[in-house]
């Protein structure tokens, strides 16, 4: 199984010393969680993965049992020194045989700030 991921960015620029920040779908309730791993230049730009705290349930129309919400999910690129990087997102279970359901290589520039 591979999920489509529309929307995320194939190719960023952020600032030497800035931050950009990615919303990630999350697919938390399938027991897949986004990761991040350096292709190259990971003294160029970092990326972290970070989780937020879960949403409030979503209200239903006519008054029935909320909505569970997912935690937000975002990948966090920080702006070292001037060059340029690629790290790739991954999307899969972080326990039993590592088989990722989604994968999204970044092209990261990083400018002077």
């Amino acid at each position: 199984m591979s999920v489509e991921v529309p929307g995320l960015p194939r190719r960023i620029t952020v600032a030497a010393g800035g931050q950009h920040e990615i919303p990630l779908p999350s697919y938390a309730g399938s027991g897949n969680t986004w990761s991040a791993t350096a292709l190259s230049g990971e003294d160029v730009a970092t990326v972290t993965v970070e989780t937020g705290p879960p949403l409030p349930p979503a209200p239903v129309p006519g008054g029935g049992p909320p909505e569970p919400r997912l935690a937000a999910e975002r990948a966090i690129v920080s702006g070292l020194r001037v060059g340029r990087a690629q790290w790739r997102l991954e999307l899969a279970r972080s326990f039993g045989p590592r088989h990722p359901v989604a994968v999204v290589d970044i092209d990261i520039e990083v400018a002077t700030g």
